[in-house]
């Protein structure tokens, strides 16, 4: 007899954890802040953060993981970080299994990743494309998912996933894996240019920006009102708040200005310029992707906490736009979306109950 299962996906930054009930329904979703590079145990007490706020225990369910919290430099090398990560999971959520897929072996479950780390390492990405894969059809599509810090650009086809490659060296390489996010990336990321037009200037002009760590997209995106307040954990560059003027003045800094120097306006035009360059550097790697499809994808399907991002790219491309949203099942729209945010922790999930 199915139980329910959660699908658990130990990122850097963040631990996502999702509940499908016996029937495959999202009956509950949970983000948590989890700075890994500070200490495992921050990764023990988001765990039982989990269980506690939910009101269950460990062993009532079934428990799927996948992981990209290898990454952090508290662990030498990935192999150390996934056994690190297995064995501290394991400690609070016993029988639990990890997601795993490689080009030789294809995808599946394991409760023991010896031998298995670097087909373990960082493949919550494949587990998305996986699970959307197997409920899109026979079609090519493009699955986009904007996160706090990285983009993953797959492409799937026949019901399969066709990566460009399988590491992150090889998905970096060919933009499949693209370093940029609405919540985390340094805004000096996005330059060393940026093309504004500030308060009385009659068209815009390319100034150089500040190397400086002065700024994040979170900045950019929640002067623009686009981030969720539930999606906006990261710690700010300068440590102090999330309100309006606080973001404002972060972003002021990056062309050497303070914030009394311009109205809101400026500010606000400011965001949108550093949006513009986002979008320019994603839908230049979308292309990248693209052009390495035998047969180019009609539609992209948009998933993460920059899911808003995706259907302006899909516009600009010219192709046809479906939120991840439409292919989740759930008694209410915010259960949907919220699962979409974390939507790696939703695929492992599904696909546990899909194969077992």
């Amino acid at each position: 007899m199915k139980r329910a299962v959660i699908g658990w996906d130990i990122g850097g930054a963040h631990v996502k954890a999702v509940m499908l009930d016996a029937q495959g329904q999202i009956v509950r979703v949970l983000q948590q802040a989890c700075a890994l590079w500070k200490g495992l145990p921050l990764l023990e007490d988001a765990i039982k953060h989990v269980l506690h706020d939910w009101q269950i225990e460990a062993a009532a369910c079934d428990h799927a993981v996948t992981m990209t919290g290898e990454l952090v430099d508290l662990f030498d090398n990935r192999l150390q970080g996934v056994r690190a990560i297995a064995e501290t999971v394991q400690g609070y959520l016993p029988h639990a299994e990890f997601y795993l897929a490689s080009a030789t072996q294809g995808a599946r479950f394991t409760d023991c990743v010896t031998g298995l780390e670097t087909d373990i390492a960082s493949m919550n990405w494949h587990a998305s494309a996986q699970c959307l894969a197997t409920s899109m059809g026979d079609d090519a599509i493009l699955v986009v998912d904007i996160g706090s810090t990285t983009s993953d650009i797959t492409l799937c086809e026949q019901q399969q996933v066709w990566p460009v490659g399988w590491s992150d060296a090889a998905r970096m390489a060919k933009q499949g894996l693209f370093y940029t996010g609405v919540v985390r990336t340094p805004l000096m990321a996005l330059g060393p240019l940026i093309a504004w037009q500030a308060p009385g200037e009659s068209q815009p002009v390319l100034r150089h920006i500040a190397a400086e760590y002065f700024a994040t997209t979170a900045d950019v995106y929640r002067v623009l009102g686009e981030l969720s307040a539930s999606d906006d954990l990261a710690e700010t560059a300068d440590g102090q708040g999330r309100s309006m003027n606080d973001s404002m003045r972060r972003l002021a800094r990056m062309v050497g200005h303070d914030v009394e120097d311009q109205s809101s306006d400026a500010w606000l035009s400011l965001a949108l310029a550093f949006k513009a360059a986002q979008l320019a550097s994603l839908q230049n790697a979308i292309a990248s992707v693209m052009a390495q499809a035998n047969r180019p994808p009609k539609t992209l399907l948009g998933l993460g906490a920059g899911s808003f991002l995706v259907a302006a790219l899909a516009q600009r491309l010219g192709l046809a736009y479906e939120p991840a949203t439409a292919w989740m099942p759930a008694g209410s729209l915010q259960l949907k979306q919220a699962a979409e945010v974390c939507f790696p922790a939703y695929a492992v999930a599904r696909l546990w109950q899909a194969w077992h």
